[in-house]
């Protein structure tokens, strides 16, 4: 957990105050629930996060067994609700480094998960691996191209799916090119009224390589999502012309991403930023909660599979809150609440 506030008791004070006028939901509300994770980062471990000494087997071991027990926590969940539909997101660093055999056990880990689980791309599963002019990098790009069509292959057998940002670009019959930033919206299984859009790494993030596909050459240009993500949030949540707030598809959007951190300054320049009611994020393995962007949209750590935390949310349409808990030891029955939202009603 975070150290003590520095503003001292009385801030403390205030914050538990105002956060328990909103604890407990009316007998009338509606509330939705949606699981937010990251950081799987298979093979890692706590060892890896305070470098210290680990064999490979240990590692890997050790990693599994933390991935396995997270993912269990939350099926238990999930299924201790059976009334609910709850969407899992898993924002980024899926992998260590994207190799093949990595995975292959993360996707036996996601078969635990279910169905209703999004994923999203972290710098350790594409942009760490790209093949540098010193020889650094994945062989032939193959780690990151990999990471990527797993990704295109989650994104596009949805039926949930929204919007996606990428595209095959045809370069004859010896070429393929492909170009977007992967970003990609969902209307998710219980969060219908809900825009939840995966931006994967971070907004900003751009790279071009060039790798073969089965002996055919094919080359990679990711873009920045900030344009499509302007032009998303214009084109499902601006109020119709002659409409209300309730004509819109969705009420609010929740922004999903790997690290919140490096664009923050960037995602508030967006001019339908009201309409975004949080940041999800991960990348800090040993920081869970709110990230302090004082008068900025709420961004939300995730924590790491290797620290055995994650969060909870719950959406109350009656009050127009989240409710953002942290899971600790992996235990969601003892979570704790962090934080309260007012969620964009107009």
């Amino acid at each position: 957990m975070y150290p003590p506030s520095p503003f001292g008791r009385l801030s403390a004070a205030l914050t538990l105050a105002f956060a328990s006028a909103w604890l407990v939901p009316t007998a009338s509300a509606e509330v939705r629930t949606m699981i937010v994770t990251s950081d799987p980062q298979y093979p890692w471990t706590s060892k890896t996060d305070a470098k210290l000494p680990e064999s490979d087997a240990q590692t890997q071991a050790e990693s599994e067994r933390l991935i396995e027990e997270q993912y269990r926590s939350i099926a238990a969940y999930r299924a201790a609700r059976p009334d609910q539909q709850i969407p899992v997101f898993i924002n980024g660093d899926l992998t260590a480094y994207g190799h093949g055999w990595q995975r292959a056990v993360m996707e036996r880990m996601y078969r635990i998960l279910g169905d209703n689980v999004h994923l999203g791309l972290g710098n350790h599963d594409y942009a760490n691996n790209i093949r540098e002019a010193d020889g650094s990098g994945c062989y032939n790009n193959g780690c990151a191209r990999d990471s990527i069509n797993d990704l295109v292959r989650h994104v596009r057998n949805k039926r949930s799916t929204v919007a996606f940002d990428f595209a095959d670009v045809s370069q004859g019959l010896f070429k393929k090119s492909y170009y977007g930033s992967l970003g990609y919206a969902v209307e998710t299984p219980g969060l219908e009224r809900v825009l939840n859009v995966q931006l994967n790494y971070h907004p900003t993030y751009t790279v071009s390589f060039d790798t073969t596909e089965k002996l055919r050459p094919a080359h990679y240009e990711i873009v920045s999502s900030l344009p499509w993500l302007d032009d998303l949030l214009d084109t499902h949540l601006s109020v119709p012309r002659y409409g209300t707030p309730a004509d819109r598809a969705y009420d609010f959007a929740i922004l999903h991403m790997h690290d919140p951190i490096e664009d923050a300054w960037e995602l508030e320049g967006l001019p339908d930023r009201e309409h975004i009611a949080a940041i999800f994020g991960g990348h800090l393995h040993a920081r869970m909660g709110r990230y302090p962007n004082e008068n900025g949209i709420p961004i939300f750590l995730s924590g790491s599979a290797s620290q055995r935390t994650y969060l909870i949310v719950e959406h109350d349409t009656v009050a127009a809150v989240l409710r953002v808990y942290g899971v600790y030891r992996n235990d969601p029955e003892r979570k704790q609440l962090l934080s309260v939202v007012p969620v964009p009603t107009s």
